[in-house]
């Protein structure tokens, strides 16, 4: 649940402060004093309020020269090790790869966001396109690759994820897509996305398709992005798969040395940790390419900061409570989804098959209540009922910001997944505001069949203070 005052801090200004739909809703909400409590935001991943203690406690400890400028663009080097040190034991990568011969790591401090945008600079400045358009293809729904790639000159491409397969990619339609590709003389393949802890469907993807599909762009002289934003965040139990180590495993048997330089693996430190907001994250490439992306284009529109962060987060991984932080989230994150799963089969009347609660990353995805899917815009309508007369916020299936809901120009797909009539449940949040805002689903008659609302059609949750209070 936000706190009063944590609103009042994120929203209260005077200018729009974003365009981010949940910040709108947030405000109006807010500014109508909260109605139905404190409002709970299970969309995006975010929870303000549980970074991990440990590591909030090393911030307090830091020397005085991390406040200054920093002297490397690859990081502060004790964290910069620290995480090379992190990757090669958490993916496994001593027996397949040489660090500093196959693969050299760095330090991000402005977000694996800007990451991506500085390496498809890179490929565009070192390909040969010529007058064809290039493609980047990605399993969907998906995160925003499209609006980190489309501003540059790339377009999107999808392979959809669909719910009665388990959102589980297929090879056979990844390869017909990748054949039209090939087919059209408009495009050409430039890049891969491999989220193999898959956002925001939470499918933990099985290593022989992410080995498959790598080869398959490899073949083609294709590069790969590996998006390990939520590797480390799964339930227990479960061995995540490594994109990561398939990958310079692939390439230690290939004979073309180009391959070497087309791939960056990145991942999210702020993810498993709960601080987002330090902007931290790890940069895995051939050392050749990461010097050129870290010393020429990070150049172009960042300078060496955060010193800080690093310091507490070099500190942070190299004490035992950090492991201990993470087996401890992934046991709670398995009992979440098993609270949630029977929840909403129990109280809101869900089908089986309409709850997917998958098994990584920090959401799970459900249908949208069947009378809701067969009106105009029932995402939104239903989101917006909900909102209203609880408190509680959910997100579409494809998160903000995207280009459009639309396939891209010219892509000759239908792309139905874009209508797909699924949400996303963040499942980040405290066990209690998980608790709560199902309670509340549930006392406001809000199940899978539920009827569309009009805005006066709910009534106030009977004992509720309608104050935002704190907790």
């Amino acid at each position: 649940m936000i706190r009063q005052e944590t609103l009042e801090s994120l929203l209260d200004d005077d200018v729009l402060t974003s365009r981010m739909p949940d910040v709108s809703s947030l405000t109006r909400y807010w500014k109508e004093g909260c109605p139905h409590g404190e409002p709970i935001c299970m969309s995006f991943g975010e929870t303000w309020n549980q970074i991990a203690p440990g590591l909030a406690a090393h911030v307090t400890s830091e020397p005085r020269h991390v406040h200054g400028y920093q002297l490397s663009m690859y990081g502060l080097p004790v964290l910069r090790r620290t995480v090379r040190d992190y990757l090669v034991d958490d993916h496994g990568l001593a027996d397949v790869a040489e660090a500093g011969r196959d693969f050299e790591v760095a330090m991000t401090w402005s977000g694996t966001r800007s990451a991506m945008f500085d390496f498809g600079r890179l490929l565009l400045d070192r390909g040969n396109f010529e007058s064809r358009v290039p493609v980047v293809v990605a399993a969907g729904p998906s995160w925003d690759y499209e609006g980190v790639l489309a501003p540059l000159g790339y377009r999107v491409r999808y392979h959809a994820l669909r719910p009665e397969h388990g959102f589980r990619p297929s090879i056979v339609e990844m390869r017909a897509l990748l054949e039209r590709i090939d087919a059209n003389p408009e495009e050409q393949l430039a890049m891969i996305v491999v989220n193999a802890q898959h956002n925001p469907t939470a499918v933990n993807w099985d290593p022989d398709f992410v080995s498959a599909w790598m080869r398959m762009a490899l073949d083609r002289n294709a590069a790969i992005l590996v998006d390990d934003a939520y590797f480390a965040v799964h339930d227990e139990g479960v061995s995540a798969t490594s994109a990561l180590r398939l990958l310079l495993r692939e390439l230690a048997n290939r004979r073309d040395p180009e391959a070497r330089g087309r791939w960056l693996g990145v991942r999210s430190l702020g993810k498993q940790f709960h601080c987002n907001g330090w902007g931290l994250g790890a940069m895995t490439a051939d050392p050749a390419i990461l010097d050129l992306l870290v010393n020429r284009y990070r150049l172009h529109n960042g300078l060496m900061y955060g010193g800080v962060h690093q310091h507490a987060m070099a500190e942070w991984l190299s004490a035992p409570e950090s492991r201990q932080f993470l087996q401890n989230q992934q046991r709670i994150y398995a009992e979440k989804r098993r609270f949630i799963g029977e929840f909403m089969k129990t109280r809101l009347h869900y089908p089986e098959a309409a709850v997917h609660l998958g098994e990584t990353t920090s959401y799970i995805m459900f249908e949208a209540p069947k009378d809701y899917a067969t009106i105009p815009e029932g995402l939104d309508r239903f989101r917006t009922d909900c909102f209203r007369d609880t408190g509680v916020l959910f997100a579409p299936a494809w998160p903000w910001p995207h280009v459009s809901h639309r396939p891209a120009s010219g892509s000759g797909d239908a792309h139905a997944q874009h209508h797909l009539p699924y949400l996303r449940m963040f499942i980040g949040a405290d066990f209690d505001a998980i608790r709560v805002a199902l309670g509340r689903l549930a006392d406001a008659g809000i199940h899978y069949d539920a009827r569309p609302r009009g805005p006066h059609a709910a009534k106030r949750q009977m004992g509720v203070d309608v104050r935002c209070v704190g907790t």
